[in-house]
C-alpha cells in the first residue's frame, strides 16, 4: 500500500509538471499561430500609384502599365556658372549635346538671392567635373567645346 500511495504521490507530481508545461505550451502555440496567422491570413498589399498611371511606352507589344517598361531618364547633374559667356546658353543644340554628357549649365550670378554658396558650388562642381572625367574621358571639355561649335554654325549664332 505504501508503493501504491509513493505511485501516485509520483504521478501526482508528473501530472502537475505536464500541466504546467502545458499551458506554457498553450502560450507559445497561442503565439506562434497569432504571428503566423496575422502573415498568412493578412490581405494583399495595394499596388502604388504609380502601377495604375500610364508610362511612356509607345510600343504596342509591351504591356504600357507597367514600371519596368519605362525608358530610363537620365539623371543631369548641374554645373554653376556665374555668367553665360561661351556656353551658349538658351540654345537648343547646346543644352542637348551637354544633356547627352550627363550635365547641364546653370547660370547663377554671386550675389543672387537663393544662390549657392561659393563652396557649395565650387564642391559640386568638383564633383560633377570629376564624374565626367570618369565617364566621358579625360578630354570631355574638348569634346564638347567641339559639338557647341558645330551647334554655333548649324543655328548660325557663331561669328568669326
Amino acid at each position: 500500500m505504501a508503493a501504491s500511495y509513493l505511485f501516485a504521490q509520483r504521478s501526482a507530481i508528473i501530472a502537475q509538471k505536464f500541466y504546467y508545461f502545458d499551458i506554457r505550451m498553450r502560450y507559445v502555440l497561442i503565439l506562434l499561430f497569432v504571428t503566423v496567422g496575422s502573415e498568412l491570413f493578412s490581405q494583399k498589399r495595394e499596388r502604388p500609384v504609380s502601377d495604375y498611371l500610364p508610362t511612356e511606352n509607345l510600343e504596342a507589344r509591351k504591356d504600357s502599365n507597367t514600371s519596368f517598361n519605362r525608358p530610363r531618364r537620365k539623371k543631369i547633374s548641374l554645373i554653376y556658372v556665374e555668367s553665360a559667356d561661351g556656353i551658349l546658353y538658351g540654345n537648343a543644340c547646346a543644352t542637348q549635346e551637354t544633356h547627352r554628357m550627363g550635365f547641364e549649365y546653370i547660370v547663377e550670378p554671386p550675389n543672387g538671392l537663393e544662390s549657392k554658396g561659393w563652396v557649395g558650388k565650387s564642391l559640386n562642381n568638383m564633383w560633377v567635373k570629376t564624374k565626367l572625367f570618369f565617364r566621358r574621358s579625360p578630354f570631355w571639355k574638348a569634346t564638347l567645346n567641339k559639338r557647341i561649335k558645330r551647334c554655333r554654325r548649324q543655328t548660325g549664332d557663331f561669328v568669326g
